[in-house]
């Protein structure tokens, strides 16, 4: 049970403590460099407006779409319309008009908010009948055909509200635990978005359990750049609010600026964020003099060698199963000299990595899957302390997170208070720890249903226990790994099992591999589909007096087998990788996977459904005599 009894509950505790402590910053306009700093007052002041507008417009116990990215006005409305006890619909700007009209229309809502002219033209040729448009950057106002500015939405607002202050403190008196907050469609990765319904005590549990577990402070600065309606960012946002901490509202085109300029204690990230900074730093060592190039790569490679012993001395690593520490040992060689050319690293590589960060950021989480070993190994050696996480939507969505304390590699940490788990075989039956299965959820966190898909649900919430397609093992520690979805499993023609992700983080340690997708089910061998680092391999094809036409890399014999000796040396049996697991096919794309394509969700997973139905004759291709 929560300490509060809803989201904008928690948000007003929050905002009685802390009035002129700072709450948000963010750029004043679009093209703006300028930033300002909204105080918990102000902050609430202006919700509690926002929340009259929406009373007058009849808005309360409604459902209502909110299509937009990052921004101060987004956090307004949807802090007003869970103040009215209303449901918001959310998603972001590279949505397509076909997504946007299948959520609106699915969800039963009657109003849409949108970002900007952009996002209206969008929604306009479906939206006629909507009772109300509301254009958060006020760059439209059309009062005849129910479009409204956000400025003038707050005016009407402060003007119906006649100087109460408590309008919002009343309403939210009769909400509690059991309403819903929101219903937010997965991005999935097929075509048909999934409602899920999520209800304030399913977000209330993240919000009272993660600070703990990340010692959050009052005060502490975050940078917030993920997509707001993502349930990940989205808890975040949260739980920086409700314990009086600052958030910079960011974006990808501003990160680098922001992380200088704002100095975050707290960053939080996925996965593919930390690839581009890895990606982006060898690019750096590349371009250096050959003398230069040859010494920071020599002493990257021996102090991620130092790190990764100090976590075997120090006995942070995950043994599974029959398994015992010595049987790792091979992976963590000591050399004596590692520990000096690890402090050479830290003054000459790090310390400019860190200045990227603003120097300050002393705990940086990653979710979404397991960080590849590669980036723990970087992270680790450059003095960053991070924890890596589990969750998805359905759990609103933290199910695990691991200690900045006491941090095992390569797991995603031990299970989070008042959430159960139970990893289970294909019968249903609980496997004991060290057994690969099924991970099954339990606890506060769990969502209630699939908005108007009963039968979906009744698939994946059965007595309490929802199954998370996600497949797990639990250490020796009671760490949690995941080692990728069931429905991405390959099934070969041998009768082999393949789990695609962890074949594929290891490959993607290739500064020649933007991208990968493992292929092969029902074939003898697995595959790949690989999308190359332009730069990178420009440079290689350059030195090796490689012709290189983009559009025709897969015609490329040479660069070709470059790529498969890439791929060779790293999927190996000293790599724990078995026989069946080498990659013995591929094909190279001349187009990478994006969200623009339909190829990466918004949270930057691949579609694998997509992917493998647009490549299909190339696929097919690979396995062709040759």
């Amino acid at each position: 049970m929560s300490k509060y009894k809803s989201i904008p509950d928690a948000f007003i505790k929050t905002a009685d403590l802390y009035k002129d402590q700072n709450a948000l910053r963010y750029r004043i306009d679009d093209n703006s460099d300028k930033k300002e700093s909204i105080n918990y007052k102000d902050l609430y002041d202006k919700v509690n407006c926002c929340a009259k507008a929406f009373e007058k417009y009849g808005m309360t116990d409604k459902h209502i779409c909110i299509f937009s990215e990052n921004r101060l006005q987004w956090f307004i409305a949807d802090m007003a319309l869970l103040s009215i006890g209303s449901v918001d619909v959310p998603r972001g700007n590279d949505s397509t008009e076909k997504e946007l009209e299948y959520i609106y229309k699915h969800s039963d809502s009657c109003a849409i908010i949108v970002e900007n002219t952009y996002m209206y033209n969008k929604v306009k040729n479906f939206a006629s009948k909507a009772e109300l448009i509301l254009v958060l950057d006020s760059s439209i106002d059309d009062k005849d055909n129910n479009i409204i500015s956000f400025n003038r939405f707050m005016d009407e607002g402060k003007e119906s509200l006649n100087g109460d202050d408590d309008f919002i403190r009343k309403t939210v008196a009769k909400i509690d635990e059991e309403n819903i907050v929101t219903i937010i469609y997965t991005s999935g990765t097929t075509n048909i978005p999934k409602g899920v319904v999520l209800k304030h005590k399913n977000i209330l549990h993240n919000i009272d359990v993660v600070p703990d577990l990340i010692d959050l402070k009052v005060g502490e600065r975050l940078v917030s750049m993920l997509p707001i309606w993502h349930i990940y960012e989205r808890t975040i946002s949260y739980i920086a609010i409700t314990f009086g901490c600052l958030t910079t509202i960011s974006n990808k085109k501003n990160l680098k600026i922001d992380l200088v300029e704002e100095k975050p204690d707290i960053f939080v990230s996925v996965p593919a964020i930390w690839e581009n900074i890895y990606n982006a730093v060898l690019k750096s060592i590349d371009k250096k003099s050959f003398i230069a190039r040859t010494i920071a790569s020599f002493l990257l490679k021996r102090s991620t060698r130092y790190v990764r012993r100090r976590r075997y001395e120090d006995g942070f690593i995950s043994i599974i199963g029959d398994e015992k520490k010595e049987d790792h040992k091979r992976e963590y060689p000591n050399k004596i000299l590692d520990a000096l050319w690890h402090k050479l690293a830290k003054k000459i590589i790090y310390k400019n990595i860190l200045a990227l960060t603003g120097g300050n950021i002393r705990l940086t989480t990653s979710a979404g899957s397991t960080l590849p070993s590669y980036l723990e190994d970087f992270l680790e050696a450059c003095g960053m302390t991070f924890a890596s996480g589990w969750g998805i939507t359905e759990t609103s969505p933290v199910i695990s997170l691991s200690s900045y304390k006491k941090n095992y590699m390569g797991t995603s940490g031990p299970i989070v208070p008042r959430v159960e788990v139970e990893v289970r075989d294909t019968e249903g039956n609980v496997l004991e720890d060290g057994c690969l299965g099924v991970c099954w959820v339990k606890g506060d966190n769990v969502f209630s249903e699939y908005y108007k898909n009963e039968e979906l649900t009744k698939e994946v919430l059965v007595d309490g226990w929802f199954n998370s397609g996600d497949l797990g093992v639990f250490s020796h520690q009671k760490e949690i790994i995941i080692k990728g979805r069931e429905k991405e499993t390959v099934v070969l023609l041998t009768g082999e099992n393949v789990e695609p992700q962890p074949i594929e983080n290891k490959i993607l340690e290739s500064p020649y591999i933007e991208q990968i997708i493992i292929v092969g089910q029902d074939k003898p061998l697995l595959g790949a589909l690989i999308v190359l680092n332009n730069e990178n391999i420009n440079n290689y094809c350059k030195k090796h007096n490689i012709e290189l036409y983009i559009k025709k890399l897969s015609n490329i014999k040479g660069l070709e087998r470059f790529i498969k000796k890439e791929i060779s040396k790293m999927i190996t049996s000293q790599n724990g990788f078995k026989k069946f697991e080498m990659v013995s096919r591929i094909a190279i794309l001349s187009e990478g996977f994006t969200i623009e394509n339909n190829l990466l969700t918004q949270s930057l997973k691949m579609k694998r459904n997509e992917i493998t139905k647009r490549y299909k004759d190339i696929i097919e291709s690979i396995y062709s005599f040759r």
